[in-house]
């Protein structure tokens, strides 16, 4: 368990995403360990973002960011939380870069960390869930395919509609 968790930590330093380890905790463990390791990962791994960003995200690097993606350093500030939460729901986002860009434009602890775990929950229990589902029948594994495309359709749909009212 001290290792799993420790994966999550190190996962930071090679760029693994963190749905990699969800449903490797899936795999490996009983489905609330799993959920409950998960989480502490998430916790932790995302803490760190927060600070690494916090401590390393420049004045020099915003304006870099604001003349190269000048929307999406408005839709940052703009819509801060509802950003990161659209970046954590969306299968496809990465978001240890979502979580940074939100830590760098000030986004208080509190309410990152607060939109960082609840929007895990459902792809927490989805990913500690999953073995089940994929082990016990084609429905299951049917079902689990169909909720990932939907999640990502509706998401992209949110994305497009928030850079819709940003340009608006």
């Amino acid at each position: 368990m001290l290792l799993f968790i420790g994966l999550w930590i190190i996962r930071l330093l090679f760029f693994i995403p963190g749905v990699t380890l969800m449903f490797l905790g899936g795999i490996c463990f009983d489905p609330i360990i799993s959920f409950i390791l998960s989480m502490a990962g998430i916790f932790l791994s995302e803490t760190l973002v927060y600070l690494f960003s916090r401590m390393f995200s420049s004045g020099e690097m915003m304006k870099d960011l604001e003349r190269k993606h000048p929307e999406l350093k408005k839709l940052l500030e703009a819509y801060n939380y509802k950003f990161l939460a659209l970046g954590m729901i969306c299968p496809i986002a990465p978001t240890d870069v979502v979580c940074f860009l939100s830590a760098a434009v000030g986004l208080k602890y509190r309410v990152y960390i607060l939109t960082v775990v609840i929007t895990n929950i459902p792809l927490l229990v989805f990913s500690s869930f999953i073995v089940i589902n994929f082990s016990e029948s084609l429905a299951g594994t049917a079902l689990v395919l169909v909720s990932f495309v939907l999640i990502s359709v509706v998401s992209i749909k949110m994305w497009n509609s928030l850079k819709q009212k940003q340009s608006a």
